[in-house]
Order: C-alpha cells, then sequence, then structure tokens
C-alpha cells in the first residue's frame, strides 16, 4: 500500500498503470518469496534426499519452483490491486 501513496500519479486503473504496478509489485514480492524459500529450503532439502529415485527428485524440484512462482504471482497480483486501490484512494476521485 505504500507504493500506492508514493505514487498516486502513476498507478492508475489503466493499461499503463496497471503495468507499472503490477511490474513494481514484482519486485517488492521478490524479497518475500525469497524469505519463503528461505524458510522452507532446509527442510525441502532433507524430504528431497530421501529419495532414491533420481527421477522422483528431479520432480520434486521442479514441483518446489513452480509453487514458489505460483507464490510469487499469486502475491504479485494480490499487491498489485492493493497498489492499485490505494492510489486510488489518495488520489480522492475514481479513475484519476
Amino acid at each position: 500500500m505504500g507504493l500506492g501513496l508514493v505514487g498516486f500519479e502513476f498507478f492508475l486503473f489503466s493499461n499503463t498503470g496497471g503495468v507499472l504496478a503490477f511490474g513494481s509489485a514484482l519486485i517488492v514480492q521478490s524479497y518475500a518469496v525469497f524469505e519463503i524459500h528461505r524458510a522452507a529450503w532446509q527442510r525441502f532439502k532433507i524430504v528431497q534426499d530421501t529419495e532414491n529415485s533420481l527421477q522422483r527428485r528431479n520432480k520434486m524440484f521442479a514441483n518446489y519452483k513452480n509453487r514458489l512462482l505460483r507464490v510469487w504471482f499469486m502475491r504479485s497480483c494480490l499487491y498489485a490491486l492493493l497498489t492499485l486501490i490505494s492510489a486510488m484512494a489518495v488520489r480522492g476521485d475514481g479513475l484519476g
């Protein structure tokens, strides 16, 4: 929501404003997803090391990456929407 307060002139409910809000949300949420990865990586490695099959280990790693990417995308979408709403509230008008 802080992005909406700072960039209320740029984050509009338009194509350009939406892309700018989503791009900034991707950057901001990348740190949050990195923290999730840092917390989960050790436990994931322990579980992965118990698996004997190389094919299943690779599949587990691919699933881990896909889950992190989905979390990053979903958090970025929600954060971009909150950014647009807070920018709209700061501007005080409907669509800028």
